[in-house]
């Protein structure tokens, strides 16, 4: 009996040590992240430095508790549909918890970030920590605000308009705005020229709008953004134009209800429903016959960027629990990190977190760059289409499923859900894997762009140019402008393929492409880090990232192998 309880206390201690480990500030114990900030950031380092250090104490200690609370089965969002005297209000109510998880958020003041042209990357710093407590409830909508902020900076004024942007900027969930992206209907889905809710005009700018929409996440909403058929005689998205509702109209509520909320895989405690328009009163938002354009070229372009840096962040989160847990736990005799499987298995997900958030950065500065541009190069715009399409795909596959091994790290205890935040980090990593485009969605606009804007050559064209200014003696540089000149001959090769042969093959030009690009931006990165900081964690990540996706021979289990990714996870 004595015997089992020293074990089993032994056994508790273990548990305690890794809790305590957990617990750490998640900025300060990330130094390949803070050596991301000062590579991106150079002349602002010392400023962000802090404001990032704040807020990964606060996701840690603060926010990651409140929203394991009201991620709880009986704290979920619901609806109150009718106030005492039976007027209808259709109100979400949320936990406490949730409004408070908010204000830990909005706190940071990202949105204001990036409401200044050429504050996007700032922002997304900040949203790459927070999204380390998974979506929270709270960092979809941000992405819809973002969506919201930069179409009204882009059109022209109407009334009201300065107010709704500062309260979509204000720092305090209890206080600000909160946008929504009301775009799907059941019968179209991805398909949205099929919408058919409509608009009828009212007067000049104003709207009302009848129908129904189908997925609407943060039902809740103070501004909603959705699109409406103004043209009966247009088919497709040519009669579809963009308009803000706002939930309140002439200080009433404005007719539209909620019609339910729908019970999800994942981002549970972010409410999504089903939404009936009776009427509701609308802006038009830019002109009939461009607006459309608003929402794809600002808002779910943005969306993706914004996705992108979400799963990364769940990713990294899920990275540091496992491997903590795996110093800790003791199989056979021996701290299972020691085991070859298990370090194998972490390596992989650092390096491939590390590569795609060196290439996301990159992409988020250009975005930067042609938003402080009076008129940016047509080609710049083109390539950071792609750039941004291209990341979606990938860090959305491989975050699901660097989520998905480290939650086999710490195996059975891997699916409890009080037990760690990774089964919650992987169910919301799966939904904002189909957010903003599924990976066939995506792989197919990138085919469409290929034909219309030859976007394929664009990207060739940056890469060499890229190489260029690179030491061709280099043993990296000399792989990648080899694994260039393949992917050249691979879209010679795609050009006299048949259609539906380009549908099937699309997935494995992309995969080149992105790829690529990743081991050029995770190099750049490495290249820095060992230079300026002296360090070669980077340098580790980038031997195995080009030996598990740039070099064509197999991987060979030698001394070598097995001492780099004793490294990575130190």
């Amino acid at each position: 009996m004595e015997e089992s309880q020293t074990a089993n206390l032994i056994g508790r201690e273990a548990f305690a040590k890794w809790k305590t480990e957990i617990k750490q500030n998640i900025y300060t114990i990330d130094t390949d992240y803070q050596h991301s900030i000062q590579f991106h950031f150079p002349g602002d380092f010392a400023r962000i430095q802090i404001e990032l250090e704040k807020f990964g104490g606060m996701v840690v200690n603060k926010l990651e508790p409140l929203v394991q609370e009201n991620n709880l089965a009986n704290n979920l969002p619901y609806m109150n549909y009718y106030d005492s005297i039976g007027n209808r209000i259709d109100e979400v109510h949320h936990h406490p918890t949730y409004v408070e998880a908010g204000d830990v958020i909005y706190q940071s003041n990202l949105l204001a970030k990036m409401a200044n042209p050429g504050g996007l990357s700032e922002c997304l710093s900040l949203l790459f920590l927070s999204a380390q407590a998974g979506e929270a409830g709270h960092n979809c909508p941000i992405a819809c605000s973002a969506g919201i902020i930069r179409v009204l900076q882009e059109t022209a004024d109407f009334p009201q308009k300065n107010f709704y942007l500062e309260k979509l900027i204000t720092p305090s969930y209890q206080h600000n705005f909160t946008g929504a992206q009301f775009l799907t209907e059941i019968q179209g889905g991805s398909d949205v020229g099929l919408n058919a809710t409509r608009a009828e005009q009212m007067e000049e700018n104003v709207w009302s709008i009848h129908g129904e929409k189908w997925f609407c996440s943060n039902a809740g909403a103070d501004l909603i953004f959705t699109t409406a058929r103004y043209d009966d005689n247009s088919t497709g998205t040519k009669g579809l134009a963009l308009f803000l509702i706002p939930a309140r109209w002439d200080g009433h509520k404005n007719d539209y209800t909620i019609r339910r909320l729908k019970d999800k895989i994942g981002t549970r405690s972010m409410a999504t429903g089903e939404i009936d328009f009776h009427g509701a009163r609308a802006i038009q938002i830019g002109k009939l016959t461009e607006s459309f354009h608003l929402v794809m070229d600002n808002v779910l372009h943005l969306s993706r960027l914004f996705n992108t840096f979400c799963v990364l962040g769940m990713a990294r989160r899920a990275y540091h629990i496992a491997k903590e847990y795996a110093k800790h736990r003791i199989a056979f005799d021996h701290p299972i990190i020691q085991y070859p499987l298990v370090k194998e298995k972490l390596a992989r997900i650092k390096t491939e977190n590390t590569a795609m958030l060196a290439a996301v950065f990159i992409t988020t500065k250009l975005q930067d760059e042609i938003d402080k541009q009076q008129s940016a190069d047509n080609d710049q715009k083109l390539l950071l289409r792609l750039l941004v399409n291209m990341q979606k795909y990938l860090s959305a596959l491989w975050s699901v499923q660097h989520i998905h091994h480290a939650l086999d790290t710490l195996a059975g205890n891997g699916t409890i859900e009080s037990f760690s935040s990774i089964p919650r980090l992987l169910r919301d990593c799966i939904v904002c894997e189909n957010w903003e485009g599924t990976h066939n969605v995506l792989q197919m606009q990138i085919l469409k762009d290929i034909h219309k804007y030859k976007i394929d050559h664009v990207f060739i064209n940056y890469m060499e140019s890229a190489f260029a200014n690179l030491d061709q003696k280099d043993s990296y540089v000399i792989k990648l402008v080899s694994r260039l000149k393949n992917i050249k001959q691979a879209v010679d090769e795609f050009q006299q393929l048949k259609p539906n042969q380009q549908a099937l093959q699309i997935r494995q030009l992309v995969d080149d492409m992105v790829i690529l690009f990743c081991a050029y931006a995770l190099y750049m990165e490495a290249y820095s880090q060992s230079k300026i900081n002296h360090s070669h964690s980077k340098l580790n990540c980038c031997d195995y990232f080009f030996k598990l996706h740039m070099d064509t021979n197999k991987l060979i289990y030698d001394d070598q192998y097995f001492e780099l990714i004793d490294n990575i996870c130190v």
